[in-house]
């Protein structure tokens, strides 16, 4: 699957959603590449209209990663009105809390799946 295939974008109730599989990533050079595809599909894109479901489902996370996905996750900030994270574990879930701390992203949860993330984001 190529970086494009891995970011869906759809309408749902009048929402724009975007759908970011980063699912078994293993090196940094992927999450580059992805971010920097991302970074630039998600301009068009008015401020504050977003709602983002981002896949980390078997991914692995290091320093340099955490670092890419912070700068990604700045870098969405603006454009994002809330986002659901879904495919973690217990380790991944702190590092993914920290970011999000870091980014000082308040608009972010945890869902269980694409299905249950699109259901709360749909309430927001």
């Amino acid at each position: 699957m190529n970086i494009e295939q891995r970011i869906e974008e759809f309408t749902l109730e009048g929402k724009n959603f975007v759908y970011y599989d980063l699912s078994d990533f293993k090196t940094n050079d992927e999450f580059l590449e992805f971010t920097q595809v991302a970074k630039d599909r998600i301009t068009k894109y008015a401020e504050h209209s977003l709602y983002t479901i981002t896949n980390i489902r078997d991914v692995k996370f290091d320093s340099e990663t955490k670092n890419i996905i912070a700068d990604w996750m700045e870098h969405n900030k603006p454009y994002a009105k809330y986002g659901s994270v879904i495919g973690f574990d217990g380790i991944k879930k702190i590092m993914v809390n920290a970011i999000f701390k870091l980014c000082g992203r308040k608009n972010m949860t945890f869902s269980s799946n694409k299905e249950k993330a699109i259901e709360f984001l749909l309430k927001q």
